[in-house]
């Protein structure tokens, strides 16, 4: 199963838009674990130093909210392994 983590956080004004994009992709594949993780500047992992981060089983995919046809493309691609 595909792991898809994106990292927001409350002082983000483009992270607003993630819960919609976020909402549409799970219908479209709920088969990827998602997970939205709000989290505080001070606390980001290494790889994470902008917000929104899209992470893709370990692997950076975007830094901000990428197109929807550009986020369905790459987690296709990865369901289709």
């Amino acid at each position: 199963m595909a792991k898809l983590d994106v990292y927001v956080s409350d002082h983000c004004w483009s992270c607003e838009e993630t819960p919609h994009i976020i909402a549409d992709i799970r219908k479209q594949f709920p088969d990827v674990d998602i997970a939205v993780l709000d989290i505080d500047p001070a606390e980001w992992p290494q790889e994470i130093f902008a917000v929104p981060t899209y992470v893709l089983d370990g692997k950076v995919i975007s830094l901000g909210n990428p197109s929807r046809e550009r986020l369905e493309t790459k987690l296709a691609a990865v369901c289709r392994r």
